[in-house]
């Protein structure tokens, strides 16, 4: 999941990009075949050095062609919006069905109209911008429920989708960016929630759990990609809290999946956080972290122990 080398501030800030639904009840079937629909931005973490937040500004949504309608530019602090938490961008009327398409339109100002409109925040406050992208294109697709208040979540994922080369911060390519934006109905996902013993024994600063399908995970995750992102595959992540053990992924389509962990330190004292290697860690109960069931509307929780670096 992460961008080469890590900061431990970077990595604290938490993971996920969503879109999800309205808490108001007045969100029903509006009775013309078509289905109220909400859509909610979350995130998952930034993984860049000196990076204290990140920031877009989203000026157009689009569900199958259709925009939201009332929306404002608005701008999003998108590292903020972590372990569940969600910004709601608005609602329009769906039929059920598979999304064709959903788009976000990325404005050059913020919501002032100043520029630019997607920044980071270093530390001590300076604005960098956030060059790249216009539009983005989500390739994956989304199942709107018949007689359901739909509630469509947009992970935007910074560690896959911001990259830093020199000074400068972009998004990853084109491709890899619309690619890696994911979108789930929150009727049909649930979450793990869990708690690691033996915190020392993963010989790192930081600990990350990352939840793949079931089947997809391969020793290369920790390799770079063409964009510089490990653990490319990685459905969603979470920092395991160093105070307690404690981590959570939401937002998971119901599905089998397989729960790995990764550590890092600063081992040249560079202030970034390197890749120290996969932690071994076994499950203290009947559950297998090689592959567990996820349904709708639970939690999955998990405790598991730290025994130490794999192959060390």
């Amino acid at each position: 999941m992460l961008i080469k080398n890590l900061t431990k501030l970077s990595l604290l800030l938490g993971l996920v990009l969503f879109i999800s639904c309205s808490e108001d009840d007045s969100l029903e079937n509006p009775g013309n075949g078509e289905n109220s629909t909400a859509v909610y931005l979350t995130d998952a973490p930034v993984d860049q050095a000196n990076v204290e937040a990140v920031f877009v500004t989203v000026s157009e949504v689009r569900v199958n062609g259709k925009a939201i309608e009332g929306f404002n530019k608005t701008t999003i602090q998108l590292s903020s919006l972590t372990k569940g938490r969600t910004e709601l961008l608005g609602n329009l009327n769906l039929k059920s069905g598979t999304t064709s398409n959903i788009s976000l339109v990325l404005a050059d100002t913020d919501a002032t109209g100043n520029g630019p409109g997607n920044y980071v925040v270093l530390n001590g406050g300076a604005k960098q911008k956030l060059s790249g992208a216009t539009e983005i294109n989500i390739k994956d697709q989304v199942e709107i429920v018949n007689d359901a208040r739909n509630e469509i979540i947009i992970d935007f994922d910074l560690r896959k989708t911001v990259k830093q080369e020199g000074d400068n911060f972009s998004f990853v390519s084109k491709t890899q960016l619309e690619n890696n934006l994911r979108t789930v109905n929150k009727l049909n996902a649930g979450a793990v929630k869990g708690k690691a013993d033996n915190m020392s024994e993963a010989n790192g600063e930081v600990v990350v759990a990352y939840a793949y399908k079931k089947g997809t995970f391969s020793n290369s995750e920790s390799n770079a990609n063409n964009d510089g992102i490990n653990f490319a595959n990685a459905v969603s992540s979470s920092v395991v809290t160093s105070s307690n053990g404690e981590f959570e992924i939401h937002f998971l389509e119901e599905g089998d999946y397989e729960l790995h962990f990764a550590s890092y330190s600063d081992n040249d004292q560079d202030g970034k956080l390197e890749f120290t290697g996969m932690v071994e860690a076994s499950a203290i109960s009947s559950l297998d972290l090689t592959g567990f069931r996820v349904e709708s509307n639970s939690e999955v929780n998990i405790q598991v122990s730290f025994t130490g670096l794999l192959g060390l």
